[in-house]
């Protein structure tokens, strides 16, 4: 009998011990979630940018056109004096004006034909993170009165975890990944930051590599018979085939991501307002959202599809048009002008071609 209870009390001292441990590791980790969730570790969102003060080339149908580049990174438009507004705008490719001529952009178009100064500070592929962060290192150094910002209808995908990203996150640190189980939403904040440098070190890279080779003029006319494909979208498909629905649904597939955009977009808010500056949104649809012959493009290849991005509104622009209407921001939405049309878009490509623009142009001079 005397052995019998040794032996229970040999064995109940390893339960015990990992029933403390245990105990410890969820009170550790309820307590460093808890720490994360109020946000006491503050990084920098971070951005990249283009090579400062250089010429580099941008392209349109293979057409070379060089671009001068200031000392913030972002293509110089062009430079006005003794205007009487002056106006940011933060956005991504489709500000940009990605696959057409500077000239043709809309932010250029506004700076001809009113007598105010449009700064156009959009990269393409930036985030609200990288817009955030470009907003505060410009802004300083530029009177303004307003601050567009131009939300395209995959900026919550951008601001997920894309499959980049994942990529990116998969190869670092061991020690990284065990902080990231502590601190989820600060390790992510901290490591895209370096995410955003990788990309800023393969963007000059690029850049350099391109600039370096020869240039061949294309044949347009080939260009003109050249059958249309869509190989950006199929392969966009292969990769992340949830695409639209974790841009578009957010209520469901992109509720989570929605959550940390609103986040990103309030804190932006309260430093244009600090800084005594207004914000003004313009949200920019998907294809699917106004171009009937892209959404049978999307649904062709394979994307799951929902008739009301096209017909109604998506989740997205629902909690968009509240989410302003409750913080009593102004809101253009261009669905209004552009749905059901089928000449906005370039030839085979997301991006808006020029026709948009100067659609887009019209309605901000009229909107402002």
């Amino acid at each position: 009998m005397k052995k019998d209870k040794e032996q229970t009390t040999n064995l109940s001292k390893p339960i015990k011990f990992g029933l403390y441990t245990l105990l410890f590791f969820s009170v550790l980790l309820s307590f460093c979630r808890i720490i994360d969730s109020f946000g006491w570790f503050h990084f920098s969102y971070g951005h990249y940018h283009f090579p400062v003060n250089q010429k580099i080339p941008f392209f349109r149908q293979g057409e070379r056109e060089f671009s001068e580049i200031n000392e913030f990174g972002f293509r110089i438009g062009t430079l006005k004096t003794d205007v009487t507004c002056s106006y940011l705008l933060l956005g991504d490719s489709q500000t940009f004006g990605s696959g057409i001529f500077k000239k043709d952009t809309f932010p250029e178009i506004l700076n001809r034909e009113t007598n105010c100064h449009w700064i156009n500070v959009s990269i393409p592929g930036f985030t609200l993170e990288n817009e955030f962060s470009m907003y505060e290192k410009v802004s300083p150094s530029f009177p303004l009165k307003d601050v567009y910002l131009f939300v395209y209808g995959n900026d919550i995908y951008e601001t997920g975890d894309t499959p980049d990203y994942l990529h990116f996150v998969n190869h670092q640190k061991w020690y990284f990944h065990v902080f990231a189980f502590f601190f989820p939403e600060s390790s992510r904040l901290y490591l895209k930051g370096t995410y955003f440098e990788s990309i800023q070190k393969r963007m000059e890279e690029e850049l350099k590599r391109v600039s370096q080779l020869p240039y061949l003029a294309p044949d347009t006319k080939t260009k003109q018979e050249e059958e249309i494909d869509f190989l950006p979208l199929k392969t966009l498909f292969q990769i992340s085939p949830t695409y639209l629905s974790n841009s578009l649904d957010t209520k469901t597939f992109a509720k989570k991501d929605f959550e940390r955009w609103k986040r990103v977009f309030l804190r932006l808010k309260h430093k244009i307002e600090k800084d005594d500056k207004r914000l003004r949104v313009v949200y920019i649809p998907l294809e699917v959202e106004f171009d009937k012959t892209r959404y049978e493009v999307y649904q062709n290849i394979g994307f799951k599809m929902n008739p009301k991005w096209l017909e109604f509104d998506s989740e997205l622009v629902l909690d968009l048009i509240q989410l302003t209407k409750e913080n009593e921001i102004p809101l253009i939405d261009l669905r209004k002008w552009m749905r059901y049309r089928t000449d906005l878009l370039q030839k085979g490509d997301i991006h808006l071609n020029e026709v948009a623009t100067r659609l887009i142009a019209d309605i901000l001079k009229k909107e402002r």
